[in-house]
């Protein structure tokens, strides 16, 4: 491949919350030409440490971390080291998750269903400091893209839209509603609590209220839920 050496390999290091995943991955790797698989890391309070003592050309990461979401993640580590190169490896497709995570500074967002051959290109492609969509994210973020160019948009669409909400905080809104917690919306969202909390705020900014019940009464009479 362009930019590797035929005697060197890029040193790759895979985040994941299950060792079973880990495992597997260093094991569908091993057979490849191009890449080594330096380590692997779960616990997101090790992972810096990690970074620093493997100093990998490539972090494979998955978005579903303990204690703190990937996208935080990908955040910490590019405050450390801005050059690192980060690969999301994930099974959501999320169109939210994938702009927020290459917004984050990751260069790739890949499926776990995705093939071999296709996940060493989306590697090698990180590594050139090129950026990657594999093909089934590509078709939907097309697809939302068409989507929303469509003339007709339905009510809540529209309220959204009108008070400048993203799909997003739509979601994270109508968990609100339902009485989730923080905690539970992260859980069912896959992301942090921090970043729930900031999705929170937004909301309650953008729709001029000052408390949940303010909030929720607000959505009913927008028809944002």
């Amino acid at each position: 491949m362009a930019g590797t050496k035929a005697t060197d390999k890029i040193k790759l290091l895979i985040v994941d919350d299950q060792q079973i995943i880990i495992d597997g991955l260093t094991s569908l790797l091993a057979s490849s030409n191009t890449i080594e698989v330096a380590g692997g890391c779960s616990n997101t309070h090790e992972l810096l440490q990690t970074i620093e003592d493997l100093v990998p050309d490539v972090i494979l990461m998955d978005l579903n971390m303990p204690g703190m979401d990937g996208i935080e993640c990908v955040k910490n580590i590019l405050a450390n080291d801005p050059g690192q190169k980060i690969l999301m490896l994930t099974g959501y497709d999320d169109t939210e998750l994938i702009r927020e995570a290459l917004a984050r500074g990751a260069m790739g967002y890949v499926l776990k269903n995705v093939a071999k051959d296709e996940l060493i290109t989306a590697i090698e492609r990180v590594y050139e400091g090129r950026r990657y969509l594999d093909q089934q994210v590509q078709n939907r973020v097309i697809d939302v893209f068409l989507e929303g160019a469509g003339t007709s948009k339905d009510h809540n669409g529209s309220a959204a839209e009108s008070f400048n909400l993203s799909q997003r905080e739509i979601e994270v809104l109508k968990l609100i509603a339902e009485g989730k917690t923080s905690g539970m919306i992260a859980e069912t969202l896959f992301i942090s609590t921090n970043t729930v909390d900031t999705h929170r705020k937004n909301i309650m900014a953008k729709c001029a209220v000052r408390n949940i019940a303010e909030l929720v009464s607000f959505a009913n009479k927008n028809g944002l839920l």
